[in-house]
């Protein structure tokens, strides 16, 4: 017999009836929250199935899987109704092969690998990092990496779905939310390889790689960033996305072969650059997928700004290129992150939105500088999380600023204690 309960019997179910069919079986019964509903029959599937209360449904058939059929802004209150009439979180499941569950999309869907290790995430100090056991990077040490990270990954959700304690815990990007079942990585992100061609022509203030004295530098690795992104996606036969950040995309050597290599693998390519250079094999790999997009931290509204923490004066350029891209059809992202003393005023934070109209951008990353450098020194200790008043005023305006103008926003959560976390959400 069905272990599956539908809830929500509503617009959502009627039209995708054959579809939630088809993934679930009939279901052993529905409920609803509207009393009107309920002890009702509901014609799905050419049988008849009863309507009653998640009570009724708990007290008759003990613990069953609760599939939402209802979408859209509906399901988070959906969840909530759930849990207070006595549904478990593992028992909340919606369609697609998601569930309900402790997790983050970092843990379930995204792999970083870099010359020197490999890991899931870098929120400090919960992120496992990996490093390699050979200081010249082979093929065989990535794949050897990659099956090591993929081992602690698996162990780490079993943990979670069994409420045991991990490194994750304390991570402000842990949350409840919909997951998969099962881990699918499907974006990858490759970081620098100096060895392989990995520069900068910006000394931003807050980069951690100028911090650790390696942008420019060059190692022993023998790899190109291009290798690596081959590799993975031999490995890893589910990655629809990579994202091309960490020094300069656009200086890396075998670019081509990395486009085509894009384009070959249909993968949506989110490209981070500091926009200064307009590279047109870029854009015919971001033209090719609908999803992919340039995200250019402009962290500024006005040159003398730009200046101070870009050190580089290029503001002007940077403009002219994302018109460039604007022109050429390519999505848009800009970020803005948030530094005392710097970019922390009305000027700045105006002009960085009329810019954003100016370029039609679709979406605004909203950050801070978590890490605590200056000038290439860390200055913040890593237990000084939380926002200063005065910041979080900052991201209140900036972030009004954006409702006010219809901007589609987000912010970096590995950047963020749990604290400010449920503060930023608040202004939603």
């Amino acid at each position: 017999m069905s272990s599956i309960v539908y809830y929500g019997v509503g617009k959502r179910l009627k039209n995708n009836e054959e579809n939630f069919l088809s993934e679930t079986g009939l279901p052993i019964c529905m409920c609803d929250a509207d009393t009107q509903k309920q002890h009702e029959t509901y014609i799905f599937g050419g049988d008849k199935c009863f309507i009653l209360s998640v009570e009724e449904a708990l007290e008759k058939y003990g613990e069953c899987d609760f599939y939402i059929t209802v979408g859209g802004k509906h399901f988070k209150s959906c969840v909530e109704y759930l849990l207070q009439h006595g549904v478990q979180n593992k028992n909340i499941k919606t369609f697609g092969g998601l569930e309900y569950k402790l997790g983050c999309d970092n843990l379930y869907r995204y792999v970083y690998i870099q010359s020197m290790d490999i890991k899931v995430c870098a929120h400090p100090p919960y992120g496992r990092v990996f490093p390699y056991n050979n200081e010249v990077l082979s093929e065989n040490d990535v794949i050897d990496g990659i099956k090591t990270l993929e081992d602690w990954r698996i162990k780490t959700l079993e943990a979670l779905r069994r409420g045991e304690k991990t490194t994750c815990d304390g991570c402000s990007a842990l949350q409840y939310g919909l997951y998969p079942s099962k881990p699918q990585v499907n974006i990858l992100g490759v970081g620098p390889n100096f060895a392989g061609g990995t520069k900068c022509n910006c000394r931003c203030f807050y980069c951690n790689q100028v911090e650790a004295g390696v942008i420019g530098q060059k190692s022993n690795q023998i790899l190109s960033n291009f290798d690596i992104h081959r590799i993975a996606g031999d490995v890893y036969d589910s990655i629809k996305e990579i994202i091309l950040a960490d020094g300069e995309p656009s200086l890396l050597p075998r670019l081509d072969e990395l486009c085509e290599l894009a384009i070959k693998k249909n993968w949506s390519v989110n490209f981070n650059t500091n926009g200064i250079l307009y590279s047109d094999v870029l854009v015919r790999a971001l033209s090719s997928n609908p999803n992919s997009r340039v995200a250019v931290a402009l962290d500024s509204g006005t040159r003398e700004t730009y200046k101070k923490i870009k050190r580089v004066d290029t503001f002007d350029k940077v403009l002219e290129n994302l018109g460039k891209y604007e022109k050429a059809g390519v999505r848009i992202f800009l970020k803005y992150i948030l530094c005392p003393g710097l970019n922390d005023n009305v000027e700045d934070m105006n002009k960085f939105v009329e810019i954003a109209k100016n370029v039609h951008a679709t979406k605004i990353t909203l950050s801070q500088n978590f890490q605590g450098i200056v000038d290439g020194v860390k200055v913040q200790k890593e237990t000084n999380r939380n926002m200063s008043e005065n910041m979080f005023m900052c991201f209140s305006y900036l972030v009004a600023r954006l409702n006010e103008e219809g901007f589609a926003w987000d912010f970096q959560v590995e950047f963020i204690s749990a604290h400010d976390l449920e503060r930023m959400e608040k202004l939603r």
